[in-house]
């Protein structure tokens, strides 16, 4: 993967950093400080397992994406060269690294906030090093700020981040990788990790907390539920193993023959062997009874209070995430529906916000360009279709909407009027 430093020298380098900082005597002083945050993190590869090993987590994280993604979107600039490039620079996506759309780094990048809290892209540069050509999506394990011996974030004057640090593989050389480590700071980096100017980086957060360094997602908050769920969940599985069938016991003896160890000792050895043969015989003074054992229903009732303290960490419903009939109250599901279309706009609008600032502003900072493009975000919904067409009648006859508009609204809000358009365009003509 090329990285912004293998395409460019560090004259060029310094240059470019220097289109995004005002001179020092514009930019004002802060006056209060910032600080390492120090409460313990769980750590992202913990996260990661997670996603992939929980069938609940997996559901939930995948749902959300899938559902995020399925609005419409678009992208629209008053200025048509401005839009032309930003359009054609959306289509190339996929030149460096791995080959990827445009909406396929939307995707990764909403998944990873769900997962890991953060989320980072590397804008990359052409080889004039005039203009953002390209973007990479970059593992959040394997991201973090620049620090000191001490793992504190190292911040400039102006109480910013002086740069990230991207930990490589073993198994790659970081000579030669990477942007010089400033000589100012005293950043320290250990083995087989390199320094990333901040200019190169989008790091995308998804809920912040202190001095908002970092983002919280989805799982970290029901990491300790989630684990506590997989271990009765494994204990139940081996105890169902190894009590596959009811219990045997064998009542030796009785008022004429007085057991012996060595008959118990008998009796316990053919007991051993009902597992694999069919046929066995005992004297009439062996009493054969198999033992009823039953699930707790303690467990029963722990296990799913667990799933749904996982699941309110995803702000979503059993239901919606297994996709089964769970008892809930329609109303319940209703201000529920709601709240979750509310968390999943904000996710957009925070997500996009940050798009706009750390990628398309840079882009138009190196052209030149006076207008930034807006990339619109149809409003993310979770409601069945049933659900809208019976809300709009009941507009209509309460005379919110008229019937004209309430037909135009329909057109609209489906995209019905372009695939009236379409199929007219596709009917055959008439002799």
């Amino acid at each position: 993967m090329k990285r912004i430093s293998d395409l460019l020298g560090i004259e060029k380098t310094i240059e470019l950093a220097q289109k995004y900082k005002l001179p020092d005597d514009e930019v004002p002083a802060q006056a209060s400080i910032k600080a390492t945050p120090t409460v313990s993190r769980v750590d992202p590869q913990e996260l990661e397992n997670c996603y992939i090993f929980d069938p609940i987590t997996f559901s939930a994280i995948n749902k959300i994406t899938q559902t995020i993604m399925a609005s419409s979107r678009k992208l629209i600039c008053d200025n048509n060269n401005i839009l032309l490039h930003f359009t054609k620079f959306m289509d190339n996506i996929g030149k460096v690294g791995e080959d990827v759309t445009f909406d396929e780094i939307l995707e990764s990048t909403f998944r990873h906030q769900l997962i890991y809290g953060n989320a980072y892209l590397e804008t990359v540069y052409n080889k004039a090093g005039d203009d953002i050509v390209d973007l990479v999506v970059l593992d959040p394990k394997r991201m973090d700020y620049a620090k000191d011996a001490s793992g504190n974030i190292i911040l400039n004057n102006y109480g910013k981040p002086v740069g990230y640090t991207q930990q490589l593989p073993y198994h790659i050389s970081a000579a030669g990788k990477g942007d010089p480590v400033p000589k100012e700071y005293n950043i320290s980096l250990v083995q087989n990790q390199i320094f990333l100017k901040p200019e190169r980086i989008c790091h995308f957060k998804l809920y912040t907390y202190g001095d908002r360094f970092y983002g919280v997602g989805l799982i970290e908050p029901a990491y300790k539920t989630i684990l506590r769920k997989q271990n009765i969940e494994s204990s139940q599985t081996n105890s169902i193993d190894q009590r596959g069938a009811s219990p045997i016991v064998d009542y030796v003896g009785d008022e004429f023959h007085e057991p012996t160890p060595q008959m118990l000792e008998d009796a316990a050895q053919k007991l051993a062997k009902f597992r694999n043969n069919r046929y066995f015989v005992f004297p009439k003074w062996h009493k054969i009874e198999t033992i009823e054992s039953k699930q707790s229903d303690i467990v029963q009732d722990i296990l799913h209070y667990l799933r749904e303290n996982q699941v309110a960490s995803f702000g979503l419903s059993l239901a919606f995430i297994l996709g089964s009939g769970e008892r809930s109250n329609k109303y319940t599901i209703a201000s529920l529906q709601r709240f979750t279309e509310f968390s999943f706009n904000d996710t957009v609008r925070r997500t996009i916000s940050t798009l706009k600032k750390y990628v398309f502003q840079r882009i138009c900072d190196l052209n030149n360009f006076k207008v930034i493009p807006q990339y619109i975000w149809e409003d993310v919904g979770v409601e069945e279709p049933t659900d809208k067409s019976t809300r709009i009648i009941e507009y209509v006859k309460a005379g919110i909407l008229s019937p004209q508009e309430a037909h135009q609204f329909a057109l609209e809000s489906e995209d019905l009027d372009k695939q009236i358009i379409n199929n007219t365009k596709n009917q055959p003509k008439e002799d």
